[in-house]
């Protein structure tokens, strides 16, 4: 049996035609996998009763994580890279059938993340995820039996097959722009709390919402990826970014968002891809 599962990991993927971009020109818009983990995906959302064992990923980002201000003790984790290996297998193994739709987007989340983790440790050092050749669009993480580059993990499935915005402050890029990483593991049971509290997180933070010169600075990922939070397919989607926020924001940001009717003129803030290392 594992044989055969394993004999799928060097498959090709194709990424669905027409891979349009999003607001801006540096974010691909999300497009289906053409893959067969499709399938399997689909088949778990109906009738999975199986759960995940993220607690070793969750001891880690526990360990080495501080979500306050979104740094990584990369060096500390690297003394105990052999945890993270041994966890990334099982993600490797993960039977995706077998899974219901929050255990999936669970399991696509934490594989993300973990795999940034590992591409970070795999490099130092160095200064910023750009610094590497290719680390996003490289097919080299291997996920439920096939190997995937973090673009289509997040692009071709996470963001098409479970259509919810709050993903964008679930997945971590490594940089100190991006929504700060979690210090614990999501799993099956406990997603949709976990998925709210990192965009309240991250929408009710200063660092990535407000207002300044009578504008709504907002997070540059509300810039790249801003169809999904009006698109109408997508869960919880507004008709305004403003709209959204208002949903997480502060007392001060809301207030403003209200006064302006929820249209109020928006700014995005700059990005810094320095590494988030602690």
């Amino acid at each position: 049996m594992m044989a055969a599962r394993w004999s799928r990991a060097s498959a090709p993927l194709r990424v669905a035609p027409l891979m349009l971009l999003a607001l801006s020109s540096c974010a691909p818009r999300a497009a289906l996998l053409d893959s067969p983990l499709v399938a399997e995906l689909h088949a778990g959302q109906e009738s999975g009763l199986a759960s995940f064992d993220h607690r070793p990923l969750d001891a880690l980002l526990k360990t080495h994580v501080n979500p306050e201000t979104g740094t990584v003790d990369y060096h500390g984790l690297q003394q105990q890279e052999p945890v993270l290996d041994s966890y990334l297998h099982t993600i490797a193994a993960a039977d995706a059938a077998t899974l219901n739709q929050d255990e999936q987007l669970a399991l696509l989340l934490n594989a993300y993340n973990a795999y940034t983790l590992k591409l970070i440790l795999d490099h130092l050092p160095v200064d910023s995820i750009r610094d590497i050749d290719n680390p996003w669009t490289s097919s080299r993480y291997p996920v439920a039996g096939y190997t995937l580059s973090l673009d289509e993990i997040e692009h071709g499935l996470i963001r098409p097959l479970y259509q919810d915005p709050r993903i964008h402050f679930a997945v971590n890029c490594a940089a100190r722009s991006c929504p700060h990483l979690a210090a614990e593991a999501f799993t099956g049971a406990d997603l949709n709390a976990q998925l709210d509290a990192r965009t309240r997180a991250t929408l009710s933070d200063p660092k990535f919402v407000h207002v300044d010169d009578g504008e709504l600075k907002l997070t540059k990922i509300m810039d790249w990826y801003g169809r999904d939070f009006v698109d109408p397919a997508f869960r919880g989607s507004t008709r305004t970014l403003a709209r959204y926020v208002e949903v997480y924001a502060s007392d001060e940001v809301r207030a403003f968002i209200q006064e302006h009717e929820g249209d109020p003129a928006i700014s995005f803030l700059d990005y810094d891809w320095s590494l988030n290392i602690r």
